[in-house]
């Protein structure tokens, strides 16, 4: 999908970074200039590239501004957000984790704006499909003021080596049982048939996506939202049926050797080079894929119920903003059509761009499987949400699940952590 070259995209977004840190390092600006502070953590990927371009329309359309860009990293913001924005170096606007653990930590504590005036003034109607993963009442996330938006989607799929399929004779997996028959094949033609970082954030999101293959709405429901029935976590069936497949498969040989100790962009660039048949991976890594892949790929949802997915990360004002209406301004224009189409051409999963004026073939690759979820009211959320401090948790637990195979110890180790995090009725 584009209705701009990829390259052209790509060199323009340097373009930007290059304006904005020329402008924040070399202009001497007047005493009372604003300084306009933002961060994020998405790089390499359709999003940065078209929130520059919203950025540099903001500075455009306010030349006493000067505008002051950070790039961090997903780990410090994962790990140590709330003491930032907590501190007197907070900035005006900044991109974030969504879940109980991250933004409903952040507002529990009153660290971040309520948006809602903003989303009247601008009339952002955001579907609630969306706007609940900016939502939270004392720090539950769901329903309540509106503390972030999203301005993209994202979801875990499988990414799969077209080439790869042709040549073994094997079809899109629609079951779990074709899944594995598929994987078995392909190891027994000397392909390994899937990439797997063990030692990074796929882990997490393996073992969560096997576990929700089998799940439904009311079990997301009450995991994510603490409504109905209560789960024990050291216990739960489907939980500990992923747990029990990803050892199977990792002992069938269905993932390079030593995949414990696979870093996520390593895996990705194993697949890229067409070293795999599949990767279960995120639709932030379609950019990038779109331009680095070496073969013909394609899309697929794990097989199952529930897909792993949601809106994408949040923007929020920090309560310590001093620009807050020049941050909610920047928000409303990611939301507008014209960055909505941006970003879709782009390669990004836009949420509210025209399918007309979306030409990008990326694009409408991921968009289809998207579609898909969204259509079945399938989107399981993401693991860590749950309880704050859980990310570690689960990839720690995850890596050594994939070293030693002791599912027991990997249940017992994430199940009482969750269980202890969990709101107590």
């Amino acid at each position: 999908m584009k209705l701009i070259n990829k390259k052209v995209v790509r060199v323009l977004a340097v373009a930007v970074v290059a304006g904005l840190a020329t402008s924040s390092t070399i202009t001497s600006a007047p005493a009372a200039q604003k300084v306009f502070n933002v961060w994020w953590y998405s790089k390499d990927n359709a999003m940065p590239q078209t929130w520059n371009v919203a950025l540099k329309e903001l500075q455009k359309n306010h030349p006493d501004v000067k505008v002051v860009f950070q790039q961090k990293t997903f780990e410090v913001m994962n790990n140590t957000g709330a003491q930032l924005l907590n501190s007197n170096s907070a900035p005006d606007l900044t991109e974030y984790n969504k879940g109980n653990g991250t933004a409903g930590l952040a507002s529990k504590g009153g660290l971040l704006t309520d948006l809602t005036p903003y989303s009247n003034k601008y009339h952002w109607n955001l579907p609630s499909s969306i706007a609940l993963y900016g939502q939270y009442t004392n720090g539950l996330m769901g329903s309540g003021k509106l503390y972030g938006v999203p301005t993209y989607g994202e979801y875990v799929s499988v990414f799969y080596n077209k080439d790869i399929f042709a040549k073994n004779g094997i079809a899109i997996p629609t079951t779990m049982d074709a899944m594995e028959a598929a994987m078995a094949k392909l190891k027994a033609a000397g392909v390994v048939p899937m990439e797997m970082a063990g030692g990074d954030y796929q882990t997490v999101h393996n073992v969560y996506a096997l576990a929700v293959s089998k799940a439904n709405q009311t079990w997301i429901n009450s995991f994510q939202l603490f409504k109905g029935t209560a789960i024990d976590a050291t216990t739960d069936a489907n939980i500990k049926w992923a747990a029990d497949t990803l050892v199977k498969w990792n002992k069938a040989g269905y993932f390079e050797p030593n995949a414990s100790g696979v870093k996520a962009d390593d895996a990705v660039a194993e697949f890229q080079a067409g070293k795999a048949a599949m990767m279960i991976g995120g639709s932030w890594l379609d950019s990038g894929m779109e331009t680095k892949a070496t073969f013909a790929y394609g899309k697929f949802l794990v097989p199952g119920s529930l897909t792993v997915g949601s809106g994408g990360n949040l923007f929020v004002i920090p309560s310590k903003s001093k620009n807050k209406d020049l941050a909610a301004e920047f928000i409303n224009l990611l939301l507008s059509k014209k960055y909505q189409n941006y970003l879709a051409n782009a390669g990004g999963l836009a949420l509210f761009a025209d399918p007309e004026a979306v030409a990008n073939p990326a694009a409408q690759r991921t968009g289809i499987p998207f579609g898909v979820a969204v259509k079945k009211n399938a989107l399981a959320m993401y693991p860590d949400w749950p309880v704050p401090g859980y990310y570690p948790i689960l990839l720690s637990a995850g890596t050594k699940l994939l070293s030693d195979g002791d599912v027991a110890n990997y249940m017992q180790t994430t199940g009482a952590f969750y269980n202890s995090g969990r709101p107590k009725a």
